[in-house]
């Protein structure tokens, strides 16, 4: 059966924000968030992952806008040395990746340099498919660098709207969370860090994303849902092992989402027990992948019952089941 290419998997999942908004879909909606992954077009060919030339441009731009945040002396960025900025966001190189682009863009956030427009223009860079779902559907490809960093820094963008400098209107919050259901059906990549080039950690990246959701007061219940559901049967398919952390940065964000409304626990309730059904009812064979799947979701439920901030309903279902074991 031929698989569905990103724009097919894009509306299917309007379909189902749809569906579940109206009521028609709830303890079911782990079942066709799943068929919706296991339909997706991944594992692909890698094509070339192209990066800019011109990074004797970026490393001075770097350097001179440091300096003048360093001295107090800037008020204002173009939108060229932004665009530029932004070009680099996926560079092979951690000084420029990630102590370079990244970490400058938060000063700017901080400092408050960058215009309402400016922002807006950033976040809508951030959320298309040209930089979040860059190489998406290929095998494991160096893409992965600015998926990730597109991540953490479209965290801070939805961190500094929902603290009051406003700019994310109602359209652009609806795409960003098709978008990011999309990315996290989309996304095998889960290495953490590679020697010579630093971090990538997309998966502690995306629990950053989905915990400033978890707190919007503008996203309606049933695309949180949504999202909680979409991370949780992805990590159930994940071929590739989960060991840098992640499992603890996403249990911070089940904790902080479940404290938000009891409906949030009910539907983790019924994913969980969906989840030990599946295993007792499946007959796996023995491989790699089987195994990192189970060890991923035994350092995921341990990072359930060990967060100390998690819902009591969720704790005490996985201790009395003891549930979290291989």
């Amino acid at each position: 059966m031929p698989l569905d290419s990103i724009n097919e998997t894009q509306t299917k999942i309007a379909a189902l924000r749809m569906d579940l908004r109206v009521g028609k879909i709830f303890s079911s909606l782990g079942k066709s968030v799943g068929l919706i992954i296991d339909s997706a077009s991944q594992d692909l060919p890698v094509t070339e992952v192209k990066v800019p030339q011109d990074e004797d441009d970026v490393v001075e731009l770097l350097k001179i806008i440091n300096e003048q945040l360093g001295m107090g002396d800037m008020d204002e960025i173009s939108d060229d040395n932004i665009n530029l900025l932004m070009d680099h966001l996926g560079s092979f190189k951690a000084q420029i990746r990630d102590g370079g682009v990244f970490t400058l863009f938060g000063d700017l956030l901080q400092y408050d340099i960058l215009t309402k427009n400016q922002k807006i223009m950033i976040f809508d860079r951030l959320i298309s498919d040209q930089m979040l779902l860059s190489h998406i559907n290929e095998t494991q490809n160096d893409a992965a660098y600015l998926r990730a960093y597109t991540l953490i820094l479209l965290a801070t963008l939805i961190y500094i709207d929902r603290a009051g400098t406003t700019f994310i209107d109602p359209k652009r919050r609806s795409r960003l969370v098709n978008q990011i259901v999309l990315y996290t059906m989309l996304e095998n990549d889960t290495r953490g860090y590679e020697d010579g080039r630093g971090w990538i950690h997309a998966y502690t990246h995306l629990g950053n994303v989905l915990d400033e959701l978890a707190s919007d007061e503008k996203l309606v219940r049933a695309d949180k849902i949504l999202l909680m559901c979409t991370v949780i049967e992805k990590i159930k398919r994940l071929k590739t092992p989960l060991i840098y952390g992640e499992s603890i940065r996403l249990a911070v964000y089940i904790a902080d989402q479940l404290y938000e409304d009891d409906v949030y626990q009910q539907f983790l309730l019924i994913e969980l027990r969906e989840w030990r059904r599946s295993l007792e009812t499946i007959q796996m064979r023995e491989s790699s992948a089987m195994w990192n799947a189970l060890f991923n979701r035994q350092r995921f439920l341990q990072a359930l019952v060990l967060n100390p901030d998690m819902a009591n309903s969720i704790v005490e279902y996985l201790e009395d089941s003891n549930d979290f074991t291989v």
